[in-house]
């Protein structure tokens, strides 16, 4: 007499008996090494190209003429712009706003030591634009001469950051950001 159940090869009529399991799961060490090549030469490869191609990590330039047009264009105050800055230094934003309580145009740079500058420059009441661009605990320091122009040190401000601003002729210019105190003047002392 036949003792599998129909239909069900190899398996008996009482079907009690539970397959035994391989201890270790039927993968060996080269089959996982294999597996993790699979996952990641795909994404060796995504890295690749992407620095390559696109520069990695390095900051991405744009080109702020047209902000600084319209800006001279619009503005209600003379714009002053950067010359004569070291190559590498890299604009990678600008922006112009007019709103009903004035104008401000800003410029975002990355230094060599990949650190963040930013050059505001606002026909804005000093006492809302400053807490707004400064932080509310941002503190002023000495006056520094730059070029022809004395600008107000604030060796803390928001973010941990600091500053150097200019008020005269009915704007007031500001450079922060965390770069060096040294790559502030620099960029201060850059603009004409």
């Amino acid at each position: 007499m036949d003792t599998q159940a129909p239909g069900v090869p190899g398996e008996a009529a009482g079907g009690d008996e539970a397959p035994v399991a391989s201890g270790r799961g039927g993968r060996s060490l080269k089959d996982m090494a294999l597996s993790m090549g699979v996952l990641l030469v795909p994404i060796l490869l995504l890295i690749g190209v992407y620095n390559f191609l696109y520069n990695g990590d390095h900051p991405r330039p744009i080109d702020p003429s047209g902000t600084l047009a319209s800006a001279r264009h619009s503005a209600a105050f003379p714009i002053l712009e950067p010359a004569g800055l070291p190559g590498s230094w890299t604009v990678v934003s600008s922006s112009y706003q007019k709103l009903a309580d004035g104008s401000t145009l800003r410029l975002g740079y990355v230094t060599p030591d990949r650190t963040g500058l930013q050059l505001i420059e606002s026909d804005r009441s000093v006492n809302s634009l400053l807490p707004a661009e400064l932080g509310s605990n941002a503190q002023p320091g000495d006056m520094t001469l730059l070029g022809d122009r004395r600008w107000r040190e604030y060796p803390v401000a928001r973010d941990g950051g600091q500053a150097l601003v200019l008020a005269e002729n009915g704007r007031t210019v500001i450079v922060t950001g965390t770069a060096s105190a040294a790559d502030l003047r620099v960029l201060a002392g850059s603009l004409h």
